[in-house]
């Protein structure tokens, strides 16, 4: 039977400290991590069908690593002091001191790849005489640097190339270091465990490529946009390779916390009493495991499934939910194992005031508010559903000639090489992300 709880949080003997705010740290951290992968499949890997997402994935990572620091900030009991986490830095003995480092170079870096990133593009808004506001913005991200010729893009390239590289590396520091705090903390016998930041960089991984399916099918209908059933089936496809790798991750830990023949006496007898027989039992294996890894595995597992735009958003939901109960587990878990008596510390859901889900949804708007902000400033439409920024000279009226010579190949525009990222050609017109261009269909989502 489900054992009750009789320790209650913040009376007796023993509370929890890390709440909501801690929960939802890692989690957005994660997201952070993980779309950055994303954005950096046509980069590094050569996925080029999942280049058009590559701009979207980034701007979200970067407004999603901004509004990471918030969920620390509102958890600190004195958050007026906040300034004394750069001020007295304890490094390296402190975890949160490596963090502020380690979030100041992912800034860092973020800022320089957007900038090689839209840097062409910006120079062609630049030169709009329809939105004097958005050209100067524009302008001014560049930099001073307008020139769109091969050279330079090639420059462009070779910057986005290294920040790819060297973020994936630091993308995988900021979140696997969280789980490096959980599994050094040998004080927690539901922590204590050396797999504990491989979970959390794999998982944050699914968390990512989830996200950014979800990101494409709102930006898509919101706009009335045309859904590309290609690269939906391959990101779907991406995502069962990190939901397979999970599902596994997530079996051995259950092995070697649930199975008394391979555990610790200690990290056995809590794990029954909190996820087999316990309070934590439906969060677990329903959510985190059922719903979370399987049903999405399942679904995704035929080519219809796959390429199907209701059953792959749904999934994705399924996942971000998932993953979202997979830090409340182990977050919640390890504080509600008593170190002081044999009852289970409860762990209460609060829902309005100091670290409740009034202030997770805050965190969270503030990051959606971010990603519309840089939405708004980035040129990130280019290749996503055709070229719909206005052209720096507006085509004049009349029908389109349609002789040979319009469509000879000598008269086309010189296309931007495979290798640049945001295409922007000396004409200041944008044949899309590596050249592909695709049509604008105002039918909806199909």
């Amino acid at each position: 039977m489900p054992l009750s709880p009789t320790n209650y949080y913040g009376s007796g003997l023993e509370q929890g400290y890390w709440g909501l705010m801690i929960v939802t740290y890692p989690y957005i951290s994660g997201l952070v991590a993980g779309s950055f992968v994303v954005a950096t499949l046509s980069q590094l890997f050569g996925r080029k069908r999942l280049a058009p997402l590559a701009p979207v994935a980034a701007i979200l990572s970067f407004a999603l690593l901004l509004a990471a620091p918030l969920t620390i900030w509102g958890d600190a009991r004195q958050p007026s002091r906040v300034y004394e986490l750069i001020t007295r830095m304890h490094v390296p003995w402190s975890p949160m001191a490596l963090f502020l480092l380690i979030w100041i170079s992912y800034v860092v870096l973020m800022l320089v790849e957007l900038y090689a990133v839209f840097r062409a593009d910006n120079a062609a808004r630049a030169e709009w005489a329809e939105r004097p506001v958005r050209a100067k913005i524009a302008g001014l991200l560049t930099l001073g640097a307008r020139s769109r010729d091969r050279r330079s893009l090639r420059r462009d390239e070779r910057i986005v190339r290294w920040t790819a590289g060297i973020g994936i590396l630091i993308a995988f520091l900021f979140h696997g270091y969280i789980g490096f705090i959980f599994g050094s903390m040998k004080s927690r016998a539901l922590w204590s465990s050396p797999m504990m930041p491989v979970i959390f960089i794999v998982s944050a991984i699914v968390s990512g490529i989830a996200l950014v399916q979800v990101a494409y099918f709102g930006i898509a209908k919101w706009n009335g946009w045309k859904i590309d059933r290609e690269i939906v089936s391959e990101l779907n496809m991406w995502l069962i390779g990190a939901l397979l790798f999970d599902f596994y991750l997530d079996m051995i830990e259950l092995l070697m916390s649930g199975v008394r023949a391979y555990a610790p006496e200690e990290t056995y007898e809590w794990f029954s009493r909190l996820y087999f027989h316990g309070p934590l039992f439906w969060t677990y294996f329903l959510f985190q495991l059922a719903l979370g890894v399987v049903v999405p595995l399942v679904a995704l597992a035929t080519r219809r499934g796959r390429a199907s735009i209701v059953n792959s958003g749904v999934m994705a939901v399924l996942v971000l939910m998932g993953v979202y109960m997979m830090r409340w587990n182990v977050v919640a878990g390890g504080q509600m194992a008593s170190k002081v008596t044999n009852d289970i510390v409860s762990y209460p859901l609060v829902w309005t005031g100091y670290d409740s889900v009034q202030t997770v949804l805050g965190v969270f708007g503030v990051a959606f508010l971010l990603f519309l902000l840089f939405a708004w400033i980035f040129p990130w439409k280019a290749g996503f559903e055709g070229t719909t920024e206005p052209a720096v000279t507006p085509p004049a009226a009349g029908p389109v000639p349609t002789t040979p010579a319009t469509t000879s190949p000598a008269n086309q525009p010189t296309p931007v090489p495979s290798t640049s990222l945001m295409g922007v050609l000396e004409d200041g017109s944008a044949p899309g992300l590596l050249g592909a261009t695709r049509k604008r269909d105002h039918s909806g989502i199909q």
